[in-house]
This record gives C-alpha cells, sequence and structure tokens, in this order.
C-alpha cells in the first residue's frame, strides 16, 4: 500500500510538469501528438482534437511529444505547428512551464501545509537553559535577520546557516529586537562532558526496547562488554522504558561502575562497565514563534520553496567541493517511493501522516522544478540554453552539434541515475 501511494505521489509530480508543457504547447499552437499519463506499453488510448490521449502500463511518469519535435533539421517541413517553426519565445514559454507548475505545487503544497498545521517564523519563542543562546543578550521576540550573512527569512533559512556550519564554528546572528533596533550576536562554539555507554542503537517500533546495532572499540575503557544484538533493559535498576531516568543514570555515573541489565540470545544477564567519557557540542538552543495565520501563510509558502532552491545549490557546491558525500545527498526514484511509503506505513496519527506527506511533496515538487531548469541535456534547462544561442547565431545548432551534446547528456543523466538506485538500494539494506 505504502510503495502504491509513494508510485502515486511521484507520478502525479511528472504529471503535473508535463500537463505544464501540455496545456501552455496547446495555448501556443503547437501540434500535439500524444500526451501520456505512465509509461510502457499502452494500455488504452483514444482521440479528441486530433491529439493521442494514452493510458501507459508501468504506474509511474508521463509524457507529451510535440509534432516535430525529433525530425531531424534537414527534414524539418514548413507546418507552423511544428515544434521547431514556432519562434523562439513561444517554445522557451512551453518549456518553463513544466518546471514551474512543478514550483508552483510545491508552493501550494506549503501553503496548504501551513496553513492546516501551522508554520514557524524566524522569531525567537522560547531559549533554552545551559544552551549557548542562553549566554548571550538573545531575547524572546527577536526576529533573525541573518545568519552567518546569510539572509534568514524562513527558520529553514536558519537550519540550513546552522547545518552547514561545524560545530566547532561560532554562528553569526544579525538581529532585529522588539524595540526595531538591529544588533550582532555572536553564539562561541563550547564544550561539555557528557558519559555515555558508547554504543549506537535500534529502537523498536512501539519504542519500548532498544537493540545495540555497534559498540564503540574505547566503551568501557577499551574494554566493550556490550555486544551488538543485546537489548538494553535497564541501568543500575533503572529501566530502559524510562528513558529520561536511564539517560540521567548513565550521566551522571562518571567513571563509576554501571550495572547493564540486557537480554543476550533471549537470556537475561547483568554485565558490570563503566562509560564513556564524550565531548559533546553545547546546542546553540533557540526555539522559534509558531503561527497558523493564513495572509502570511501565503509569502512563508513561496519564501519556504525559494529557501529549498537555495539549500540544494549550497548541497549541489558542497557535493562537487567534497563537503559532502553523494551517498547523503543523492535519491533516485527508489529512495523517494521508499520514503513515502516510510511514512504511509508507519504506525501513527492521521494528521502526522498528512503534515509529513505535503512536506515531502512540496519538498520534492520544488526540488524537481528546480533540478529541471539545471543546464543538463536532456533536461528542460539544456532547451532553453540552446533557445538561448539560437538566438545568439540567429539559427539553430547543426544536427550532429546537438546530437553530441544530448549524448553526453544523456551519459550524464545515466550515470546519476545508476550512482542515485545503487545508493538508494544501500540505504534500503542499511550499508
Amino acid at each position: 500500500m505504502g510503495v502504491a501511494i509513494g508510485l502515486l505521489i511521484l507520478s502525479v509530480m511528472m504529471i503535473v510538469h508535463e500537463l505544464g508543457h501540455y496545456l501552455t504547447g496547446r495555448r501556443l499552437g503547437f501540434e500535439i501528438e500524444e500526451f501520456s499519463i505512465f509509461m510502457g506499453p499502452v494500455l488504452f488510448s483514444w482521440r479528441r482534437n486530433n491529439i493521442k490521449y494514452s493510458l501507459k502500463l508501468l504506474p509511474i511518469g508521463a509524457s507529451v511529444r510535440f509534432a516535430g519535435e525529433y525530425d531531424e533539421l534537414d527534414k524539418q517541413n514548413d507546418n507552423p505547428g511544428f515544434f521547431y517553426n514556432r519562434p523562439k519565445w513561444a517554445r522557451a514559454i512551453v518549456i518553463s512551464t513544466g518546471p514551474a507548475l512543478n514550483l508552483l505545487s510545491g508552493v501550494l503544497a506549503f501553503l496548504i501545509m501551513f496553513s492546516s498545521f501551522g508554520y514557524t517564523l524566524p522569531v525567537i519563542g522560547e531559549i533554552a537553559e545551559n544552551s549557548l543562546a542562553a549566554e548571550t543578550d538573545l531575547e524572546v521576540g527577536d526576529r533573525i535577520l541573518r545568519a552567518n550573512n546569510q539572509p534568514v527569512r524562513t527558520t529553514l533559512d536558519y537550519n540550513g546557516a546552522e547545518m552547514f556550519l561545524g560545530a566547532d564554528q561560532p554562528m553569526e546572528l544579525l538581529v532585529r529586537k522588539s524595540s526595531g533596533e538591529k544588533t550582532t550576536v555572536v553564539m562561541e562554539p563550547q564544550w561539555r562532558d557528557n558519559y555515555r555507554l558508547g554504543i549506537t542503537i535500534q529502537m523498536s517500533q512501539d519504542q519500548a526496547t532498544a537493540v545495540v546495532n555497534e559498540v564503540d572499540p574505547e566503551s568501557n575503557q577499551g574494554e566493550p562488554v556490550l555486544q551488538p544484538g543485546d537489548v538494553l533493559l535497564a541501568a543500575n535498576g533503572v529501566p530502559f522504558q524510562d528513558s529520561e531516568r536511564f539517560n540521567a543514570e548513565i550521566a551522571q555515573s562518571g567513571h563509576q561502575p554501571l550495572e547493564i541489565d540486557i537480554l543476550r540470545d533471549g537470556e537475561p544477564k547483568t554485565v558490570t562497565m563503566t562509560a564513556s567519557r564524550y565531548q559533546d557540542p553545547v546546542p546553540r538552543g533557540l526555539y522559534f514563534e509558531s503561527s497558523q495565520a493564513f495572509i502570511p501563510a501565503i509569502g512563508q509558502a513561496f519564501q519556504w520553496s525559494w529557501s529549498i532552491v537555495k539549500v540544494t545549490v549550497r548541497s549541489i557546491g558542497m557535493l562537487f567541493s567534497g563537503a559532502l558525500r553523494p551517498q547523503d545527498t543523492l535519491a533516485g526514484p527508489v529512495g523517494v517511493v521508499t520514503m513515502i511509503s516510510d511514512v504511509v506505513s508507519q504506525e501513527q496519527p492521521l494528521s502526522e501522516k498528512v503534515f509529513q506527506l505535503l512536506w515531502m511533496f512540496a519538498l520534492i515538487s520544488v526540488s524537481l522544478g528546480f533540478m529541471n531548469l539545471l543546464p543538463i541535456p536532456p533536461l528542460d534547462g539544456n532547451h532553453l540554453i540552446l533557445i538561448g544561442v539560437e538566438a545568439i547565431r540567429g539559427k539553430r545548432l547543426s544536427l550532429r552539434t546537438q546530437s553530441l551534446i544530448g549524448m553526453i547528456g544523456f551519459a550524464l543523466i545515466i550515470l546519476l541515475a545508476l550512482a542515485g538506485l545503487t545508493f538508494d538500494l544501500l540505504r534500503l539494506t542499511g550499508r
């Protein structure tokens, strides 16, 4: 069920994209041969106004085929409805409206989400105790204008600045006080000693038990006693289900011995160990005001979409610089469908599922619209570049040149698709 919904949502985004090309193509006098929903063999089709409409077998994707779009240059006839016989401005509009509708559908999804569930504003609503912010002049009601010289118009802008900032780097904020005064505040990084067991865990679906996944070789002063597969039960008699007290018991133990109750191979067992000391960054500790007002939500829907574009551009830059790993940023259709399926399959209130699905739809729609504008063959951005070149030269590039550009772009897209599929499969197998 979850996979089917994931495929459906991804298909809706692609249908919206192709619908943009189709609607403006018809409006601007382009001759359209076929509009198809889904991919693969045709299940059934019909004709209307000399356009073939098809429903295909594989429930993903959509396509629109313009007359003359793939004709060789020397075989182009004088039919005014043929794609390359239409004015350059008309072709540019037809090509642009696919990504534009994806972007607008993302804005609409944000607006529905914000007006239904609320949204946060870059205005400080709370400052956590024992945080970096608590040691500055920041106050509740301050509006953040810039973070490390980057404009902040949404809380996503702030989170993006924080995400790309190392824990050992200061954060400089330009804020506007409730009095209207602007001031600069710097949160310098600090570190705090914390004691933990030196393990990573996998929670059960009901959050009642935890299974040890990995054990730090340096845990228990370099002599680990916990093992992958152990189920945590208690620490010094404090049950794991009482997570706050359980974690506090470990954190307050220092270098004193701890008795950890576990299940190993289905058998109860108690092991004695000492917690490991870690130096953790002190959190910045800012929480933001929330609102559900409709009129400001319209502006925020557009601003959040722009924030996603900015984060995407910055991520691409860090990907090429090596600051981000490809497996942490690239996801293909399998990964997208899996993420949506996980949301649908999780046991949680319906309202939470709707919220997460709206968020994912908005995020992916905006990203899809923006990525399609990149100047990479065969994406729409490349076609816009070729129209620009045609306008400058006064004629189209030669068939050979266009074929070469197309082959290079196609190879790049295939490589990216294979990389995305590989990383999707690695994530599915937990590697």
